[in-house]
């Protein structure tokens, strides 16, 4: 039988998880002491000799700026930031929060591309996240060092020169018409009222942040339109209404006014079992009640905008207007639909067709 190696233990030098035959090195600079994921045994020792040498010559490492600005600072500038301007201000608070909570004593400008990128494998070794999710953490990271770096707070932005992790496209997920049959029956058995909600969402394809966060000045009756401020691509538009959604703004308007509701701002409102009617901000909570009584696997409200791009595909719209309609800056976003519509491809090759020599 082959003799197992032996690994010689080398000081700062550790197997975090025995067996895993993936080493860490620890070491102590003037700002706390250290730890840093590496990989094999060989290169965690080369670098800890790397380290170790950096702050004994008075390095990077060893020479902490007495003004240097930490992590911590940059973030708070950032969740402020976020609050003023972001649509989406609660993911990124949460994972700026799990970023901080092992860089916030750092000092910012300490901070490189390689620590970045070991961080978010460790992301991925030890919670399993997919590239998609290792993506939206570089974002985090991206954002907070270049608001940092136009303050003047830093000198540089690692996080540019992150890679960015290829993310796979999945599967187009949209609601079947037998879903929604049953989906409706479940919502007029227990919340008629969010009937409104649901209409809105499947005839003009909207955000949940867009749509959750309208208010009653925002919608042109007349025009039959509703005015969005800021969506996601960081520019105003107007959301179009068919007679469809026309006709669940105008019932609602008549309910809010029936039922009293005085509330000015958001325009869709909830009933917690009681009398008292609240405005709405996120429908998730009944949503997921209600697609699991309704017997709908993998349904998020998110896929109610995937419907509406995908009926208009499959109903013949053209590429270019279903992406004027869902909001998208560019076509290739809209171009994920494309393969629901293969007629459209047939009608194009049969332009080619000249009747004479069809005849002929």
């Amino acid at each position: 039988m082959p003799r197992k190696k032996v690994i010689e233990k080398h000081k700062g030098v550790y197997e975090k998880h025995p067996g895993t035959g993936v080493f860490w090195i620890r070491y102590s600079s003037p700002d706390g002491r250290k730890t840093e994921r590496v990989g094999s045994h060989a290169a965690a020792v080369d670098l800890y000799k790397t380290r170790t040498g950096e702050l004994s010559e008075g390095g990077r490492l060893g020479v902490v700026p007495k003004r240097a600005v930490k992590f911590e600072t940059i973030a708070k500038d950032a969740l402020v930031f976020s609050a003023a301007y972001h649509t989406d201000k609660r993911n990124f608070r949460q994972r700026l929060e799990i970023i901080n909570r092992d860089f916030q004593h750092r000092p910012a400008d300490s901070i490189l591309p390689s620590d970045i990128s070991r961080w978010l494998q460790e992301g991925v070794d030890e919670w399993e996240w997919e590239p998609s999710t290792c993506n939206r953490y570089k974002a985090v990271f991206s954002k907070v060092f270049k608001l940092a770096l136009a303050d003047g707070k830093v000198k540089s932005n690692p996080a540019r020169l992150v890679p960015q992790r290829k993310e796979s496209p999945g599967r187009l997920r949209f609601l079947q018409d037998e879903e929604e049959v049953r989906l409706r029956e479940v919502i007029l058995k227990n919340r008629p009222y969010c009937m409104y909600q649901l209409d809105v969402a499947l005839n003009t394809g909207m955000r949940l942040t867009e749509q959750f966060t309208i208010e009653i000045p925002q919608i042109d009756r007349k025009l039959h339109q509703i005015h969005l401020d800021m969506t996601k691509n960081g520019s105003a538009r107007e959301v179009l209404l068919n007679s469809a959604a026309q006709e669940a703004v105008e019932r609602l308007l008549a309910e809010r006014k029936k039922l009293g509701i005085s509330f000015p701002s958001l325009f869709f409102y909830q009933n917690r079992h009681t009398k008292k009617f609240e405005p709405i901000s996120n429908p998730r909570e009944w949503f997921r009640s209600a697609v699991e009584e309704a017997k709908i696997d993998n349904m998020t409200w998110h896929i109610l905008r995937h419907t509406f791009a995908s009926r208009l595909v499959m109903a013949g719209v053209p590429l270019k207007t279903v992406q004027e309609l869902m909001g998208h800056k560019t076509i290739a976003m809209t171009a994920r639909y494309a393969h629901l519509s293969p007629g459209h491809k047939t009608e194009a090759l049969e332009r080619l067709v000249n009747p004479k020599s069809s005849a002929r």
